[in-house]
């Protein structure tokens, strides 16, 4: 009778030549893609930032000399009007540039005649709430964003801080 012999340890598979030059492509277009992406980034938030000057340095069109109101809704629509005339793409896009995934916004406030924004903001770790902060602060139209108040709410499971954060805008 013939004896078998079995091999019950495969060898390993080496890559190929081809294999290998494929993956040094896709590394180098990977790492290529991602400096274009950057570069981009980096190149929308200057623009914003130059629309912001100039928007703001440009007077605007619909500016009505203000007429003493001759009852308080009047003095309410024009309030609404003026506000509505604000514009607040600059806060905006500063919000929306720093947004993170480890962040909820509850609530927004502004006001145009501070020039500010208050934020309720809640993260599940303090340190993601400082990072948020450090983001806004970094945004071209923020002139300081500052953590006013926070808090661990612990009547929830995950314990998440909810904090208030105080944008002012500006150049």
């Amino acid at each position: 009778m013939t004896r078998l012999e079995f091999d019950f340890h495969a060898r390993p598979l080496q890559p190929g030549k081809l294999g290998i030059v494929l993956a040094i492509v896709g590394a180098a277009s990977l790492l290529w893609v991602w400096s274009n992406l950057q570069a981009a980034r980096a190149t929308e938030a200057g623009l914003a930032a130059h629309i912001a000057n100039i928007e703001q340095a440009r007077p605007h069109k619909r500016t009505k000399p203000v007429v003493p109101a001759e009852n308080p809704g009047q003095a309410a629509r024009a309030h609404i009007a003026s506000q509505m005339d604000y514009s607040w793409e600059p806060a905006f896009a500063a919000l929306a540039a720093a947004h993170s995934s480890k962040i909820a916004l509850v609530s927004m406030e502004a006001s145009q005649a501070k020039s500010q924004i208050k934020l309720v903001v809640e993260a599940r770790h303090l340190a993601d709430a400082v990072t948020y902060i450090d983001a806004l602060q970094q945004q071209p139209g923020v002139k300081r964003a500052a953590l006013v108040q926070h808090e661990v709410r612990m009547e929830d499971a995950q314990k998440p801080v909810r904090f208030n954060v105080v944008v002012e805008l500006g150049t």
